[in-house]
């Protein structure tokens, strides 16, 4: 892994509502903006605290590129790319690099349960072999209680090992410290995010 370790906190941010359930976006910059100026390295837009699978494409698209005509630097964005179709996610994550925006948090295709760690990595392969993208950098995303669909220690190896300047870290949202020791453990080097806040604390 040759890219600089991504560290520090990226606060999860909400993603504000018009009455009419469109993001306001205005809202929403000024929260970026207040949680860098509280001290935040960056803002982790688009997961799960910010409701984005209840969003459109087109509104996730119009969410990061408020941001940044905002002024938030876009190193210091980390957004949500992962979706079910992974021509979606293709797509979703290249609208970001061509802002700018190298890092991004992926959930991997989480429609269909049970799912084995060869599927997992095949999907993930695809994505990334689509992409192409040398300045991607990609953190996975494993937070089973919501996804139904979680990412095993051999799974993330993998991963690392075909993909080693693109795959660079996972935000472990399932709040289980065991199994961030054991990826700690097992690939040094990897950044590894708490994703639960519990645990972060």
């Amino acid at each position: 892994m040759n890219k600089q370790k991504i560290t520090g906190v990226y606060s999860a941010a909400a993603t504000p509502l018009n009455a009419d359930g469109s993001p306001d976006l205005g809202l929403f910059t000024e929260h970026c903006q207040r949680l860098l100026s509280e001290g935040c390295h960056g803002v982790a837009l688009l997961g799960t605290t910010g409701e984005a699978n209840s969003f459109s494409s087109s509104e996730r698209k119009a969410i990061l590129e408020a941001a940044l005509k905002a002024g938030i630097p876009a190193d210091k964005l980390l957004p949500g790319t992962g979706v079910v179709a992974i021509q979606e996610t293709v797509d979703l994550t290249k609208h970001a690099l061509s802002l700018g925006v190298t890092k991004v948090v992926m959930l991997p295709p989480f429609y269909y349960k049970g799912v084995s760690d060869d599927g997992l990595f095949t999907a993930y392969s695809q994505i990334l072999e689509k992409i192409s993208d040398s300045k991607l950098q990609v953190i996975l995303y494993h937070i089973p209680q919501v996804s139904g669909v979680p990412l095993s220690v051999p799974l993330i190896g993998r991963l690392i090992e075909a993909f080693p300047d693109t795959v660079v870290g996972i935000k472990e949202s399932a709040g289980d410290f065991n199994n961030m020791q054991a990826i700690i453990a097992a690939y040094p080097g990897f950044s590894v995010l708490a994703g639960a806040d519990p645990l972060l604390l």
